[in-house]
């Protein structure tokens, strides 16, 4: 079982080139750790702007260099 790269409460970007849409774009801080279903660990992510999450195979994504003020 592969351990995750990402801590909770990271900032990171999704750039997986098959969701393109604007809803996929811009940052997300990694929620928790989920187990692992296929060779890559799996993170629930989500955006600042939105009251839902998402799910997230570490392979994904990147970390993010955003710097809030």
């Amino acid at each position: 079982m592969a351990t995750h790269l990402y801590p909770c409460g990271q900032i990171v970007t999704f750039s997986d080139k098959r969701f393109l849409g604007a809803s996929w774009s811009g940052d997300f801080v990694i929620v928790r750790h989920l187990p692992s279903g296929d060779e890559f660990p799996r993170y629930e992510i989500k955006s600042t702007g939105e009251v839902y999450s998402r799910v997230a195979y570490e392979n994904q994504l990147a970390t993010s260099f955003t710097i809030f003020r």
